[in-house]
């Protein structure tokens, strides 16, 4: 044979032998590419992540009272703070009600004050007579001790014919005066005693009177609630996302005048399945991110995991061995001071491990 015959052998054999090695390689690539595929699949399965919808806590703001509404301090779009006015009533009627209650508060301390006095006069009087009586009764007992040793003398000086008939009858009769001045001094006494009772009326009366002064001191404090509650404050801070009532509208108490959004506080919740609930922690961070900005990661964290399961993700389909997968709801704080995030945006999380 000839050199060249040799040649082309050889070089048939170099293009055998690389084309087996590329074979080779191409099956090796593609069976690493089938296991990276896969294991990329299981990861991504396997990851904490959720869709979510961005929210808010919305207040809504109402009267306590009814009235017509006069003024109207934000419209949609404002930005409050808790405290601040937002709404006023008409106030003609409770200020009215206001100066009714001052005048009945004022008439009830007077009369209170006067009853109390009369306790006083009452009580003064009282024991008085009743000291005067009790120094009378003294004084007559006295009396009745003196003229009863007179007349026992007396009536032996008369048995014995010392003394006339004229002189016993007299001793006799000054006896009996002063008896009957003892039982007017008791009866006095018993009087002046009973007249306790009317100071008894008297504190009766002016415990009345108090309890009526109360009163109308409660219902000066209810007119000054009412004429309060005619101003509408925000509760929280936030924005006014809407107004439902215009000035000059009659509103009844607890109609909606507005809602207020706290849209720099936003959070996102979301359903993990009680096969990865186990891997989620609290204080455990997130990423946030938005189809409004694709290019954004918005920095969240876990603030609240719910205990009991919401509902089944994945039916049974054997009942003696396959129960329902339920899921867990996780609540993802996400701040939002720049206010970029809008409630009802659709959120796409990834929680952190």
């Amino acid at each position: 044979m000839s050199p060249d015959t040799f040649e082309k052998i050889g070089l048939k054999k170099k293009v055998a032998t690389l084309l087996f090695f590329g074979i080779v390689c191409l099956i090796v690539f593609l069976i690493a590419a089938q296991y990276l595929s896969r294991s990329a699949v299981s990861a991504g399965q396997n990851r904490l992540t959720a869709t979510g919808t961005v929210e808010a806590k919305n207040v809504m703001v109402a009267f306590k009272i009814p009235g017509k509404i006069q003024d109207m301090k934000v419209t949609e779009g404002s930005k409050v703070t808790a405290g601040r006015e937002l709404a006023r009533l008409e106030t003609q009627e409770l200020e009215a009600k206001l100066a009714q209650a001052r005048g009945a508060l004022a008439a009830a301390r007077a009369n209170e004050r006067q009853a109390g006095e009369a306790v006083a006069l009452t009580a003064q009087q009282a024991e008085a007579a009743v000291t005067q009586a009790h120094a009378k009764v003294a004084q007559a007992e006295v009396g009745v001790k003196d003229a009863g040793l007179l007349f026992k003398r007396v009536s032996a000086l008369y048995e014995s014919g010392a003394v006339a008939q004229k002189d016993y009858d007299a001793a006799e009769n000054n006896y009996e005066l002063a008896q009957n001045k003892l039982l007017e001094a008791r009866g006095a006494l018993e009087q002046a005693e009973s007249a306790r009772l009317e100071v008894q009326l008297a504190r009766a009366r002016r415990d009345a009177a108090a309890g009526q002064a109360e009163q109308a001191a409660g219902a000066l404090q209810e007119a000054r609630v009412y004429l309060e509650h005619a101003c509408l404050k925000a509760p929280t801070s936030g924005i006014v996302t809407q107004q439902m009532l215009e000035e000059g509208e009659m509103v009844n108490a607890g109609t909606p005048v507005f809602e207020i959004t706290d849209v720099e506080n936003t959070y996102v919740k979301i359903f993990v399945s009680e096969k990865k609930i186990g891997r989620v922690k609290l204080g455990q961070e997130a990423e946030v991110r938005v189809d409004s900005f694709p290019g954004r990661v918005f920095k969240g964290k876990v603030v609240w995991i719910n205990n009991a399961g919401e509902f089944a993700v994945r039916k049974a389909v054997n009942e003696q061995y396959e129960h329902d997968i339920r899921s867990f709801e996780v609540k993802i704080d996400l701040p939002n001071d720049d206010l970029v995030l809008k409630t009802g945006m659709t959120a796409r999380v990834t929680i952190l491990e």
